[in-house]
């Protein structure tokens, strides 16, 4: 009877520690954490797409168009507004956040030392 529970513990350790089928994800498939918020600031409405840890400066990407996942994977904070022709006061309101001031400084001050605010 001992010999026969040795056994299962022994059988339920193998099937327990033996490697996973289940294929790996490939590493361009991994991201890390993004979070999404929006603003209203000025008449202008954004949906601010971003790495959930800002580390370093990274660039600030204004569009309307495309979709913002693959660029925040590599590293970009994405702004998507619904009106093309609004970018420039957009751009603005970040150039504004980058020097700690303007509107979105209270909401989004951790961003103020992080975000690179390109020309055009």
């Amino acid at each position: 009877m001992a010999i026969g529970r040795v056994v299962v513990a022994v059988v339920c350790a193998l099937v327990l520690t033996a490697p996973s089928t289940e294929a790996a994800p490939a590493q361009d498939e991994h991201s890390p954490t993004t979070m999404t918020m929006t603003y209203e600031a000025d008449g202008l409405v954004g949906v601010v797409h971003a790495p959930r840890t800002l580390v370093g400066a990274l660039p600030l990407v204004l569009t309307s168009d495309i979709s913002a996942r693959p660029l925040v994977r590599q590293g970009a904070v994405v702004v998507v507004v619904p009106d093309r022709s609004a970018l420039p006061r957009h751009r603005e309101l970040w150039r504004e956040l980058s020097d700690g001031t303007g509107p979105l400084a209270q909401r989004f001050a951790g961003f103020a030392r992080h975000v690179v605010v390109a020309e055009p």
